[in-house]
């Protein structure tokens, strides 16, 4: 089976629960990882077949997103473009953290598309359903 695991590159969160799920997965199939968004701290351990700058998301001083910074930081077309020439019908898997442009790009394909959203979510759960 061909996975892709597409991370959400703000913050640390999404990048440190990586680690505990890609060893896993590679036990499924072959696995490539996307991560998009370039405010993290951390770096992989693994290869990254894709790497974009893809949507950053800002924080804003009381906490959560600050919608008018991301959505004036963010290069619309450049988002689009990836969105659109980005290879998701290869996949027969996309387990999606929170990353936007293979969530988008699967949702025009075949791919079937698991949006991890649930934080309490664990790795053996994920990879059990």
């Amino acid at each position: 089976m061909r996975i892709l695991y597409a991370i959400q590159g703000t913050g640390n969160g999404h990048m440190a629960r990586a680690e505990e799920v890609v060893p896993i997965l590679k036990e499924y199939g072959k696995l490539d990882l996307l991560v998009s968004g370039a405010q993290t701290d951390l770096k992989l351990p693994f290869t990254v077949k894709y790497k974009s700058k893809g949507l950053s998301f800002y924080m804003g001083k009381n906490g959560g997103i600050d919608f008018i910074k991301t959505f004036r930081e963010t290069n619309t077309k450049s988002l689009y473009r990836e969105i659109r020439d980005f290879p998701a019908s290869k996949y027969d898997l996309i387990i999606n953290d929170f990353e936007p442009i293979s969530a988008w790009a699967a949702r025009k394909g075949s791919s079937t598309n698991i949006l991890r959203s649930d934080r309490r979510l664990g790795a053996s759960e994920l990879c059990s359903q």
